[in-house]
């Protein structure tokens, strides 16, 4: 089932708190305007009660009830709707007499009462009230058409259901066109969006200069695009790295044992053979084990569990693991080392360490030195690999950390090919830190790797 756009929605539901607000408003109008002509309706019945009080107070006291009667209904002949008033005294004798009106049920003496009736089918508003004058008590009725206030909210109500439904109309195909013009910048970004795949993505969208929602989803997206790109562009760049590096194994293999193979040789020479295959397999292994080191370090959820180590204690079996090594190429090992807790993955840290000393010592000739220490600062603990080697041109600096980076001159190790540095920085970052270098040719080099506590 397809759904209606967002154009349509949005039109639909404005329309619908149109209409109920409109519906509101013609309400409240409808029932105020009535309120108000009733209100005038009743101030009229009263204005005409008053003057029979004024009537009965001069005339009654010295009348005769037949000169009363002349007098109330020479009153009624000047009132507009005298015809519609009737007056009794207390012995029920009919003073003012007119249509039948009928008074309410247990008519007593106290506040007017004002009430809707009908008379000859047509709508007339009564008001009920005792007058009291000279000790005598007075009923009175005075009705009123209803026909005035009847076609006034008639017109009125004719009015609503015709402005109504046109208001309406005319909102909704104003809205619907608004909200066209609002989504039109959402339509080119979505064009624009379906033109981008894998081989164009250094395409952006368009970013209308609005300020609004759009034009922050507009830079939102562009920004994940350029991480997208960035990232496909690691990818591809791994890969024809990845593949650069395993060929050249491969290939020394496949030559070797075809070599071997093309006539018959000694035992001597396949053992010869045999050991190249070896080697260039221990190369692939090692290139293998790296690339999926940095496999799982670029998987998101990686496990790195920390637990407390004492980080002190790692770098002396660093020290003491590499200390073979650099005394076969004459290199002094120092330690400087106490001990200092930190959470970490021992296993991880240990790696890094043998990463940056193994590249300590490549690039460190014989009768230099290479430190290995590991001390509290700045509310962590600080791990240091320190040597006396040729140090690194400043334009290696940006790049020592990428994968496969290798220079004539650049710290790079990973069994040589540039990948030791790079796994060393994702288990840095998986830690929560970096790995900082500090260097200058010919004065040898300094990585720093701070863990917090």
């Amino acid at each position: 089932m397809t759904r209606a756009s967002v154009r349509l929605r949005l039109t639909l539901w404005y329309s619908a708190v149109l209409l109920l607000g409109l519906a509101l408003f013609g309400g409240g109008l409808w029932f105020s305007i009535g309120h108000r002509l009733m209100a005038a309706v009743d101030a009229r019945l009263t204005e005409r009660a008053e003057g029979l009080r004024t009537v009965l107070t001069i005339e009654g006291a010295i009348m005769s009830r037949l000169q009363l009667m002349e007098e109330l209904s020479e009153f009624a002949r000047e009132v507009p709707e005298g015809g519609l008033i009737q007056l009794r005294d207390s012995s029920g004798y009919l003073l003012l007499p007119s249509p039948p009106l009928e008074f309410p049920a247990g008519f007593r003496s106290g506040p007017p009462v004002y009430r809707n009736a009908s008379r000859n089918g047509r709508g007339i508003r009564v008001l009920s009230l005792r007058l009291q004058h000279d000790r005598s008590d007075y009923d009175v009725l005075i009705a009123s058409s209803l026909d005035e206030v009847s076609s006034v909210l008639s017109e009125f109500r004719t009015l609503l259901l015709l402005m109504i439904p046109a208001v309406l109309a005319v909102a909704c195909l104003g809205g619907y066109w608004i909200s066209g013009r609002a989504l039109a910048p959402v339509d080119t970004i979505t064009r624009a969006a379906r033109s981008i795949t894998v081989e164009n993505l250094s395409r952006r969208l368009p970013v209308p200069r609005t300020g609004d929602e759009i034009e922050r989803l507009s830079e939102a997206w562009n920004d994940v695009l350029e991480r997208l790109e960035h990232a496909v562009d690691r990818i591809r760049q791994f890969t024809a790295d990845a593949s650069h590096e395993l060929r050249s194994p491969i290939a020394v293999i496949r030559a070797t044992a075809e070599l071997a193979l093309r006539r018959e040789r000694t035992p001597e020479d396949y053992r010869t053979a045999l050991a190249e295959i070896r080697t260039e397999a221990e190369r692939m292994t090692d290139l293998a084990e790296s690339l999926l080191a940095l496999a799982r370090s670029d998987t998101t959820g990686a496990a790195m569990p920390l637990e407390r180590v004492d980080l002190g204690e790692v770098v002396r079996q660093i020290a003491g693991q590499a200390g073979s090594a650099a005394a076969a190429r004459g290199i002094e090992m120092r330690v400087s080392s106490g001990t200092a807790v930190a959470p970490a993955n021992a296993p991880a840290i240990r790696r890094v360490l043998l990463a940056l000393v193994d590249n300590a010592l490549k690039h460190t000739p014989s009768g230099g030195s290479v430190t290995v220490s590991c001390s509290e600062s700045d509310g962590g603990v600080l791990l240091a690999v320190e040597d006396t080697g040729e140090g690194i041109p400043p334009e290696s600096l940006p790049h020592i950390f990428q994968r496969f980076y290798r220079a004539d001159t650049a710290r790079t190790s990973g069994n040589g090919v540039g990948l030791g540095l790079a796994i060393a920085q994702s288990i840095a970052e998986a830690h929560g830190s970096r790995i900082t270098v500090q260097s200058a040719p010919g004065q040898g080099a300094r990585f720093e790797l701070l863990l917090r506590s």
